[in-house]
């Protein structure tokens, strides 16, 4: 009996879904165990009893800063493969670390193979979208898209019913995002029954509150990802109500852009789903800094989809980020100016600091600096009720973020690291060693 340990984030589980819709998919002959902690004493328990035992890590990039020492550990014991946004932005530490085998793109054509690799029952050549070292050089397989149809975006088996993702894949190139460039192949569509099904599955479940997963959310199967699909998004949401379930769109996790923010779909939105807050990106107010991160639209724009949204009885939340690469004293100003203009008409601001994530174009740019004039504006702005986020957290894990990228920041034999622009030195010192680059470097 084979055994596969999937080890996720503490209260992130749903990221292993779609690993055992794939390995159930495939009927890969393994009992699959899903755990919040550290697997090893699970792996060897398991060994001991005459199992063949893998392990499977699904690693955002912060939680890779939190567990790389564990990840090193895990892979010097068991045959480790790793998945997530950091595997694929930068696939090359995991495999610094012992992992065997990093999957780069989309997981569920991969996952089953890649089982049966660490298992030594096929190659690594043969699994697509994965690296791994041969030799001392880095190998990257053929890349796959999956249809988002051919796997459930749920487990019952494991009890695991996340936010149904029915969008994959964005054709806008927002420079600080890590969507476009991780998953590639433009944007992909569940199909309203393929989400119909799942949602009986939830609804039986007692999980009647449905949530879906899209990097714009109302751009479900629009053609051209800026004119919505107004009857596209009729159907989604009447199908679920058919099933008994209670949707939510427009909001976390599928936040829309203001372009796509129209009467038509408000409308819709309004008589069919449960949600009373439409979440949109600006980022800046700085038409300067929108060009700069190639948003694709301009502050009017999102003003105007606050108004449209407060007009259809929702609650505006706006997207901001501090500190982006390049922004001066001026923009910061346009961005305070066009903060106290929302908040005056009742928006939100969900405010973010810029981290430098691995696979983007500004994977490699310093971690964002919240100017003090965000300070006194965040300040003054406080007291009406209309600041969340967690911006100030993020000033810290930028830095660490930043200072992992510039300890390694590219997929070379002998890596040179960048020279820090902030201090690094906490994390270099733990790092280093692990990726086998002296700290004096």
């Amino acid at each position: 009996m084979n055994a596969v340990i999937v080890r996720v984030g503490y209260g992130a589980r749903n990221s292993a879904a779609p690993i055992a819709s794939a390995l159930k998919r495939s009927r890969v002959g393994a009992r699959v165990y899903l755990v919040e902690e550290d697997p090893l004493s699970l792996a060897r328990r398991l060994a001991s009893k005459g199992m063949k035992v893998v392990v499977l890590y699904s690693l955002s990039t912060p939680l890779f800063l939190e567990v790389a020492e564990e990840v090193a550990r895990v892979s010097r014991e068991f045959p480790v493969g790793a998945g997530g946004p950091h595997a694929t932005g930068a696939y090359w530490q995991l495999l610094r670390l012992g992992v065997r085998a990093a999957v780069a793109g989309d997981g569920e054509p991969a996952a089953p193979l890649l089982v049966e690799a660490l298992l030594g029952e096929r190659e690594l050549g043969e699994v697509p979208n994965i690296a791994f070292m041969e030799g001392r050089r880095f190998r990257v397989t053929r890349r796959v898209y999956a249809s988002l149809d051919d796997y459930d975006p749920h487990s019952p088996e494991l009890g695991l019913y996340p936010p149904i993702e029915i969008m994959r894949g964005c054709t806008d190139r927002c420079t600080f995002c890590e969507v476009p460039y991780h998953w590639g192949g433009g944007a992909r569509f569940r199909s309203v029954e393929s989400v119909a099904r799942a949602v009986r599955d939830y609804v039986a479940a007692g999980r009647r509150d449905i949530r879906f997963v899209a990097p714009v959310g109302f751009a479900y199967m629009s053609k051209d990802l800026r004119t919505p699909n107004v009857d596209a998004i009729e159907k989604l949401l009447l199908a679920v109500r058919r099933e008994g379930g209670k949707p939510y769109l427009g909001t976390f996790p599928s936040e829309t852009r203001p372009e796509l923010v129209t009467e038509d779909v408000l409308r819709v939105v309004a008589r069919l789903a449960y949600n009373r807050r439409i979440a949109m990106g600006l980022q800046s107010g700085s038409e300067r800094m929108l060009r700069l991160v190639r948003r694709g639209h301009g502050v009017e724009e999102v003003l105007e989809a606050s108004r449209l949204a407060l007009k259809y009885g929702f609650t505006p939340v706006v997207d901001i980020i501090f500190g982006l690469p390049g922004e001066m004293e001026e923009d910061v100003r346009a961005t305070i100016m066009v903060m106290e203009e929302l908040a005056s008409m009742g928006a939100r601001l969900r405010l973010h600091t810029f981290i430098p994530l691995p696979g983007t174009p500004l994977a490699r740019s310093p971690p964002g600096r919240v100017h003090p004039l965000y300070e006194k504006a965040v300040l003054r702005l406080l007291g009406k009720g209309v600041i969340e986020g967690y911006w100030r957290e993020q000033v810290e894990l930028a830095r660490k973020v930043y200072c992992l990228t510039a300890l390694d920041p590219l997929p070379t034999p002998e890596p040179r690291p960048l020279e820090p622009m902030v201090s690094c030195s906490d994390v270099w010192r733990r790092f280093s060693k692990l990726l086998q680059i002296p700290l004096e470097a």
